[in-house]
């Protein structure tokens, strides 16, 4: 009993000790016992009643310092903060396997989300999708543009400026793109006006042949097509130089339309002349 008396009274006096000079409690086990009006909300372990049950009320003004060996784990009927001993921080589990593992969903508000590390960029292996609410910015002006159509554009300075790039070779600039490499595709459409229907109108001027002609003797090329030399400088635009290709075919049908008109009125002229001599021959 006296052994008994003597640890309470060495333990009051530790308390009191340290109270009288770094630490102060309004509440300690619903015991006060350093009363410091100004220091009351500052400095103090106290029990709360809630609609939840009793809750631990805690305050102290320059931080607190937590040390362990172990694991740490705050555990409640809804969820797990977990601190391994690895240093690795796990929500909603017992086994983070990162620096932060979080088992559920991460929402920012009014802020921002950040990754830091030596490599610079973010990287993501998981499942699902990753679904972008509002638009998503790198540094330098580089961004991420998810608008409502449900379109993801890679743009620089919101403007393309300076052109998205993908890969090594393929390049986005405004509504335009290039591709130094190879293009393949099982099917390609091109949509542009006018077609070359036009040279079936009833206006249409159709060039004379010996005009064709003597263009290409000079030239060496058809007219209104661009010559070898130019399409290795410039490229071809394949829309319009099938436009072109289909107006020199729709050329050469009425070229051949005319040609035939003529041979068979050429047939219908040998006939008349040839029927006299076979009379004869009877």
């Amino acid at each position: 009993m006296k052994k008994l008396l003597f640890t309470a009274l060495f333990s009051l006096s530790v308390l009191s000790v340290q109270a009288q000079t770094n630490q102060f409690f309004t509440n300690l086990i619903g015991k006060e016992f350093e009363a410091v009006p100004s220091e009351h909300q500052n400095y103090k372990i106290s029990n709360i009643l809630t609609s939840n049950g009793w809750t631990l009320d805690t305050n102290w003004w320059g931080g607190i310092n937590f040390k362990t060996q172990g694991a740490i784990k705050l555990k409640s009927l809804w969820g797990t903060v977990y601190i391994a001993e690895t240093g690795n921080i796990g929500i909603n589990t017992e086994n983070p396997q990162e620096t932060l593992d979080v088992h559920g969903n991460i929402k920012v508000t009014n802020g921002s989300f950040q990754v830091v590390n030596n490599n610079n960029f973010f990287s993501y292996d998981g499942l699902a999708d990753i679904k972008l609410k509002y638009d998503a910015r790198g540094s330098g002006g580089r961004a991420i543009v998810h608008d409502t159509s449900n379109i993801l554009a890679l743009n620089y300075d919101n403007d393309f400026s300076g052109g998205t790039r993908i890969g090594y070779t393929f390049l986005v600039k405004g509504d335009n793109a290039s591709l130094q490499g190879k293009f393949e595709a099982k099917e390609i459409k091109v949509t542009l006006t006018p077609t070359a229907d036009f040279v079936f109108e009833e206006k249409y001027n159709l060039p004379k042949l010996e005009d064709v002609e003597k263009h290409i003797k000079e030239k060496k090329h058809l007219p209104e097509i661009a010559s070898a030399k130019e399409m290795e400088k410039e490229g071809v635009n394949v829309g319009e130089f099938q436009i072109k290709l289909l107006q020199k075919i729709e050329e050469l049908t009425l070229y051949t339309i005319k040609q035939n008109k003529l041979i068979k009125e050429q047939l219908k002229r040998i006939e008349k002349l040839e029927r006299p001599n076979n009379q004869k021959n009877k």
